[in-house]
């Protein structure tokens, strides 16, 4: 039970790592900024105090201590839930295997969060809708969900 766990854990922070990279290299190689893990941390310290997700304003907030550590937390926490969801998607239901297809189809359908749940609490709307390139928007994300999606396929693959 504890290498499963530890094997999940190792592939949400593997895939994390991989989309990490993946947006330094869109960040230096065609000037697309990567994801504001800052913006992030204030959103979820703010959740508690404010009593709500839904925070429109959150990018002209004050900066909240540690925004930026508990943003970093966020995101890896979120990628080892993610890893989570594979697994059981990969072993309980088995529905996908560790393949550079089904990576493809994890991570087109894992950007649905993003799309649908944060974009909008954070006030950029679904898709993107309210920001001033919407269609960029959406595609630097599925292309990152793309690259995360096989990436965690190939590192589940690896080390479950």
């Amino acid at each position: 039970m504890i290498h499963l766990v530890f094997s999940i854990v190792i592939s949400g922070v593997a895939a994390c790592l991989v989309l990490d990279l993946w947006q330094q290299l869109l960040k230096r190689g065609m000037g697309i900024p990567t994801s504001n893990w800052a913006v992030v941390g204030r959103w979820f310290l703010r959740i508690r105090r404010v009593k709500t997700m839904y925070q429109p304003t959150i990018d002209a907030e004050p900066p909240e201590t540690n925004e930026l550590r508990v943003g970093w937390w966020v995101h890896y926490a979120v990628s080892v839930g993610y890893a989570v969801v594979f697994y059981m998607l990969m072993v309980v239901v088995p529905v996908f295997k560790p393949s550079l297809f089904d990576g493809l189809i994890f991570g087109a359908l894992s950007v649905a969060v993003p799309w649908f749940y944060f974009m909008p609490c954070v006030g950029k709307g679904v898709m993107a809708h309210h920001t001033a390139t919407p269609v960029k928007a959406c595609c630097v994300a599925l292309a990152n969900h793309l690259v995360y999606g096989v990436a965690m396929a190939m590192t589940m693959g690896l080390v479950v």
